[in-house]
Parts: C-alpha cells; sequence; structure tokens
C-alpha cells in the first residue's frame, strides 16, 4: 500500500490576523445593518412625509441679517424703470401725507405708547417685508386704538369709522353687540359670586354639558387662552400614551408655545415634534412607521384654506399660492378622513386645534363641517363672548391626570383662573344661542352670503383690471394676487384709507361676522376695487408692456437681496455696487432700446467674454477678436440709435467725438505697420505687432480715460466707470439674450 503523505505550509501569523480581522469587521457590520438598517429603510421610505421648510426657517433666521433699504431702493426693488420710481415717489409721499392726516388724535395717541408697549412694536415689525419695514415706520403712523363699536363698525379717538374685517383675530363670530349682549347678561348671572375662584359656580355644569354636545366628547377641561389649551392636550396626551412625540404639520399656528413651534417664532431646540406636509401620502407612512413613539397628531383645520404654508401674511406675500374652491375643501375632507383611520388603526389620538375654527365655520365647528372626529377637541377665542378662554374636550382615557397605579405620577395640568366665573356667564350666553335652532340657519345664511360676495367681487376686481381676487372658507377670506410683485402688501395701506379695519396680518386673513348686512358686504367691495385702482394707477403693480420679464427680475432680486442679507455685504460695497448698476442702467436706456442693436451687443458681448480668456492663452489673437467686436458694438449706435448721442452728457463714458478719435487709432496702427514693413510682407507677418499695439493702446485709452475722469469727476467715479467697463460684457448678456430668440431681429 502506498502511503502517500499531505503536507501543510504554516499559515504566517500576519495573514492569519489579517483574516481574523476582516472576520470581526463583517460580524461588526451584520450586526450593524441588522440593527440599524430597518431604521434606515424606514427613513428612507417616509422621507417624501417630512417637512423641511420649519427646519430651513430657523436656519435661515440665524443667517439673515437686517437689511434696510433706501428711498431709491425701495422704488426699485422690483427693477422698475425711472418713469415708474419717479410716480412711486409722488404716490408714497401722498399716501404718508393722508395717513398724517387722517386720524391726528389717535396717531398721537399711538406714538405715545409705542415705545413703551412692546406687543404694538411687535405688530409694526412684522406688518411689512423687513427690508421696507424702517422706512415705513418712519413714514407712517397707522394708529391701532377704538373707543367704541357699532355693529362691525369700530370709532376711534378722532371719532372716525372704519368697517372692521379683522374680526378680532377670530373672536368675533356672531358680532360685537351680541358679545357685548352676552357679557352683561352673563355677569349678570354671575354678579353675586363676584371673583371668587376655587368654588365652582352651578354654570360649570351646564357649559360643561352643552360643550360635550358639541364636540361629542366625555370630559372637558377649561383654560385662561388657546395657547394654554394647546399645552394642557398636548400634556395629557404624552402622559396617557406614555409616548413623548407630537406630530404637527408644517406651516400650521397652534399658539405661541414653543413646544409647537419647530419653525419660526421660538428659538428653543424641539426635539419631540415631527413636522409633516399635509394631504402627502408620505405623512400617512410616517404616522405608520413610527407610531410607537407618536403621543398625538395635532392639526389646524384652517389649514384647509393654506396646507402647508403659514397663515397669509402681507409680510410674505408675493404672489399668493392661496387657492380654494370646493374642489380642494373636497380634498382636504378626504385628508382629514384618511388621517383618521391611520390613527384610529395606530392607536394615535387625533386633535383638532379648533381655537380659531371653532363656531367659525359651523355651530359643531371643523368636526361638522368636515365630517371627522378627532380624540381631542380644543376650543377658545369666542366660545367665552370674547372673555379668555381655553377648552380642551376628550374622552376619560385621555383627559386624566394621574395614575392610578402610580400615586406620584402625576400631569400637572391646573390654573388659577380656570372656570373663572365671568367667563362662565358669558360662555353660557353664548352656548345658548350657538346651540339654539336660529344658528345653524345663520351660519349657512352668512357662508352662502359670503361665497356668493366673493365671486361677485372678483367679477369686479376683473371688469377693473386689477391683478387680486378674494378666496373665501366660509366667512374667512383672504386676498389673492395673481401678478407677481414685491409691494402686493402695500394694499392694506391703501384699504386703511379706504375706511376699513384690518389686523396687523393685513389682508392675509380677514373675517365678516355673521351679522354683516348686504350693504356692508357692498362697502368691503368697493373698497377693494378702489384701493386696486389706485395701488395700480400709483404703478405698484406693472404690466408685462410696462416691465418685460418682471417675474424673472423680482425672483432674480429676492435672491440678491437674500444673499446680500446673508453674506453681510458693508455697506460702502453696496453703495458702490448700486451706482455701478444704474450707470449701466442709464446707459441701455439712453442708447439700447433697438433690437438689433441688442442683438449686435449682445454678439459683441459673447465676444469679449471669450477674450478675457484668450487673453492669457494668445494675446494677439483676443485683441484682434475684441477689435473686431468693438466694430461691431460701435456699428449699432452709430447706425442704428444715433439720437442716443444726444445724451451721451448724462453718462460718463466717451461721447461721440473721443469714440471717432479712438476708432482712428485703432486704424491707423495696422495701417503704419503696413506702410512700414519690409516688401512682401503680408497679413501673418504683422498680425501679431498690431496685436500686441492694439493692446497696449486700449490700455492707454482706459487708464488716460480713468485718469481724466478721476481729475473732473473724482477718485469713486472714475472706479464705477471702469468697473462698469469691465463688467459690460456680463450684463449685457442677461440683458439682451432675449433679443436672439426673436426671428429676424434685425428688421
Amino acid at each position: 500500500m502506498r502511503e502517500v503523505a499531505f503536507r501543510m505550509n504554516p499559515i504566517p501569523a500576519s495573514a492569519f490576523d489579517l483574516h481574523v480581522g476582516h472576520g470581526w469587521l463583517a460580524v461588526l457590520g451584520g450586526l450593524l445593518l441588522l440593527t440599524l438598517g430597518p431604521r434606515l429603510w424606514r427613513a428612507l421610505r417616509t422621507l417624501p412625509g417630512y417637512a423641511l421648510t420649519p427646519a430651513a426657517s430657523r436656519l435661515l433666521s440665524r443667517l439673515v441679517g437686517a437689511r434696510d433699504l433706501d428711498l431709491e431702493g425701495f422704488l426699485r426693488a422690483d427693477g422698475a424703470d425711472q418713469r415708474w420710481v419717479d410716480r412711486r415717489r409722488a404716490a408714497l409721499e401722498r399716501l404718508a401725507q393722508e395717513f398724517s392726516g387722517r386720524s391726528p388724535l389717535s396717531a398721537a395717541w399711538n406714538a405715545s405708547i409705542r415705545r413703551r408697549f412692546s406687543d404694538l412694536r411687535f405688530a409694526d415689525a412684522n406688518r411689512v417685508p423687513f427690508p421696507f419695514a424702517r422706512l415705513m415706520r418712519e413714514r407712517f403712523n397707522t394708529a391701532a386704538v377704538a373707543v367704541a363699536s357699532d355693529g362691525p363698525w369700530l370709532v376711534d379717538l378722532d371719532g372716525r369709522r372704519a368697517l372692521d374685517v379683522s374680526g378680532s383675530y377670530g373672536v368675533n363670530v356672531a358680532g360685537y353687540d351680541r358679545y357685548k349682549r352676552w357679557i352683561d347678561d352673563g355677569w349678570a348671572r354671575v354678579r353675586d359670586l363676584g371673583t371668587v375662584l376655587g368654588p365652582l359656580h352651578p354654570l360649570v355644569a351646564e357649559n360643561v354639558d352643552r360643550l360635550r354636545g358639541i364636540s361629542g366628547q366625555e370630559e372637558v377641561s377649561f383654560h385662561l387662552s388657546g395657547t394654554e389649551a394647546v399645552m394642557a392636550a398636548v400634556r395629557l396626551v404624552r402622559f396617557n400614551t406614555r409616548r413623548d412625540r407630537i406630530v404637527c404639520f408644517s406651516g400650521a399656528y397652534h399658539g405661541w408655545w414653543d413646544g409647537v413651534q419647530p419653525g419660526l417664532g421660538s428659538e428653543r431646540a424641539i426635539g419631540d415634534v415631527i413636522s409633516l406636509s399635509e394631504m402627502k401620502p408620505g405623512s400617512l407612512k410616517v404616522i405608520r412607521a413610527r407610531a410607537g413613539e407618536i403621543a398625538g397628531v395635532l392639526v389646524n383645520p384652517v389649514q384647509s384654506f393654506h396646507p402647508n404654508a403659514p397663515p397669509p401674511n402681507d409680510a410674505v406675500l408675493l404672489s399668493s399660492d392661496v387657492r380654494r374652491t370646493e374642489a380642494e375643501t373636497d380634498a382636504y375632507r378626504e385628508w382629514l378622513l384618511a388621517l383618521r383611520q391611520v390613527c384610529t388603526e395606530c392607536g394615535v389620538p387625533l386633535i383638532f386645534d379648533e381655537i380659531y375654527s371653532g363656531f367659525r365655520l359651523a355651530p359643531g365647528g371643523a368636526q361638522a363641517y368636515f365630517g371627522v372626529r378627532a380624540d381631542l377637541v380644543l376650543y377658545g377665542k369666542t366660545v367665552a363672548a370674547g372673555l379668555p378662554i381655553g377648552v380642551v374636550c376628550g374622552p376619560r382615557r385621555l383627559m386624566c391626570r394621574f395614575d392610578p397605579e402610580r400615586p406620584m405620577r402625576l400631569a400637572y395640568v391646573v390654573g388659577t383662573f380656570s372656570a373663572y366665573p365671568a367667563a362662565m356667564g358669558a360662555m353660557r350666553e353664548f352656548l345658548g344661542w350657538v346651540t339654539g335652532p336660529e344658528a345653524a340657519a345663520e351660519y349657512a345664511r352668512a357662508n352662502a352670503a359670503c361665497t356668493a360676495w366673493a365671486a361677485t367681487t372678483n367679477r369686479a376686481l376683473t371688469g377693473a383690471g386689477l391683478p387680486m381676487r378674494v378666496v373665501n372658507l366660509g366667512t374667512i377670506w383672504t386676498v389673492e394676487f395673481t401678478r407677481p410683485s414685491r409691494f402686493n402688501w402695500l394694499l392694506q395701506y391703501y384699504l386703511r384709507l379706504e375706511g376699513i379695519n384690518l389686523s396687523w396680518v393685513g389682508t392675509g386673513r380677514c373675517l365678516f361676522s355673521l351679522d354683516v348686512s348686504a350693504s356692508e358686504l357692498d362697502a368691503v367691495r368697493e373698497a377693494l376695487v378702489a384701493a386696486g385702482r389706485r395701488m395700480s394707477a400709483d404703478k405698484w403693480w406693472l404690466s408685462d408692456e410696462e416691465q418685460p420679464d418682471q417675474q424673472r427680475t423680482i425672483r432674480n432680486r429676492l435672491i440678491r437681496d437674500m444673499a446680500a442679507s446673508v453674506m453681510r455685504v458693508p455697506r460702502p460695497l453696496q453703495a458702490f455696487h448700486g451706482e455701478v448698476m444704474r450707470r449701466k442702467h442709464d446707459d441701455h436706456v439712453a442708447s439700447h432700446s433697438h433690437p438689433t442693436n441688442q442683438f449686435l451687443h449682445l454678439v459683441s458681448s459673447s465676444a469679449f467674454l471669450l477674450c478675457y480668456g484668450l487673453l492669457f492663452v494668445n494675446l494677439p489673437l483676443a485683441v484682434w477678436i475684441g477689435v473686431a467686436s468693438l466694430f461691431l458694438r460701435q456699428a449699432g449706435h452709430a447706425l442704428i440709435e444715433p439720437p442716443c448721442h444726444d445724451r451721451e452728457q448724462l453718462l460718463l463714458g466717451f461721447d461721440t467725438r473721443s469714440k471717432s478719435w479712438i476708432v482712428a487709432g485703432f486704424v491707423a496702427i495696422p495701417l503704419l505697420n503696413w506702410l512700414v514693413a519690409p516688401g512682401g510682407a503680408g497679413f501673418r507677418d504683422i498680425a501679431a505687432d498690431v496685436g500686441a499695439q492694439w493692446f497696449a493702446f486700449t490700455c492707454l485709452v482706459i487708464l488716460g480715460r480713468v485718469a481724466l475722469l478721476v481729475r473732473r469727476h473724482g477718485l469713486r467715479n472714475s472706479l464705477v466707470w471702469f468697473v462698469k467697463l469691465v463688467t459690460d460684457p456680463v450684463t449685457d448678456i442677461r440683458a439682451y439674450y432675449r433679443s436672439a430668440l426673436r426671428p429676424f431681429p434685425w428688421r
């Protein structure tokens, strides 16, 4: 038998260690994949549902600095021509004079309190976009004082009446006269108890039962404001579900508590709020995927008016994206039904913040209007007939504030003025009316009247050729602008002069009370048309013929302004840039209006940019191309737009006479080179020398012009001219590239 011996070669220790090391890495990688893989997959799958706007807005708030426009920058914010700037300057002065003489006593009171009442300063700061705010604050005193109300009319210190469409931030649903009566009648019911706190007045039980019937919930809790009601609801769902995350939707407002402000308004870091986008299937996926950590989903039903955007505000309106039709209301209803189903399936409480919408859209609030039941419903504003109040309604399982199994575990939700007698008396009067048989009919009549008013008003606005329309959700309405502009926010000032009282959000969100009459609706329509006509006549809105390509211009200026606010360019440099651009604008207006001339400038400017690069590679070739382009450029001025020479004295550049001498110099250089060249010398023999001499001649001409301008106009103006000259090719291409798109531009 033959024996075969196998001999194994020993494995080197280093190779063995490497093999084992790779094995451990593979094991660790596998464990990480098993641990983080599902989370990563879930994050990728649900990413479309997350709203990035709140985090992005907070980041921008740390980067964007104050930037106040001067008067010239204010009037030219949208790139308007000088003729419109002059009209606007006169209009702004006239507007300021009308404001100052309108209600002198009210204006004096407003000025006296502004420095010691911070709430008013905050309102002033947010009424207009921040680059315009300082100038408007200096020129306009928007008095906000009233001493009496008469129906929807408010009376100021001067006795001047204004038709109120602010709705007292949502409080005025039924009409001011009713609230006065309800407060008086309610106080009569509790006067004997007075301001006693602790013991409850018997009216509390009556109010609780009525609220249970309206909300369809088991229990009720009273608080002092809508913000407190939101705070209480969030604490209760966290306590009773033992979860910590709250879902909020982008743009929704739930009061000023920083616990539900993931975007602007608060600077505290918030790690327990999930910001999602409304009406997005991805948001429902997020709720399903993270249901085990979500304590509640908080919804403001008025967002149906402007999904995923903050409440309309004049400080941010450029061209409104608010669109509200019956089809869109139905779509939002379907969204709420889908959200309701997902929350039910996942065991996540659905919270309706009806502080604003409760009793505004219908006697049963948004639940009745949209036909969707929430787990918790929050009321405020109007429910105590105008007195401070906040209400939370919910099932017993979510309203509990103590743990029977853990006696030291509490949800501390209390308030000194909870169920205070004055509010309970006024609430009794309001709830008695809203649950009565006539209230439902009154809501239906007012909602129908407002919808008809919006349609009639839009016909009037269209007939007047105004770039605006109104949209409504019941008795809530807003102004939508159909043409881009940086001055849409000015409409609130014109409306005030027409006798319309607006809240600090101006034309962003307006309200009619249920007692508004047909004549008062007509008055608001007439005021809207009159204000719009004045604003249009003052050229704050420009047509496409008056300002071609204005949407692109406005967008570019907004980007530039935002970049300037972030990068903080020094003011002297900003002023220098502004002067350069003004000189360019004057030059274009004076001598670049003909399409053929613009086309020639476009060609020559493109060639100049090519020459800038060629200078470092082939100097003679770059100069030859540049001189040819220069002749083409000047041919456009000399042959196509000769009238421009009449205005050259307004500019810093060369006039016709000096240009003629320069052209003669360029022509003389190759002629002299040809004359002194040896016999038989051709173009190739002198081309390089001519190019070099042309370059030297160009430098001499430019430096000579700079020196002359320094002597006549100072160093700054000479540098303005030099920078303008060097950068003209870039701005010419931006200004005239559309001329190449026209058929036969030379015609």
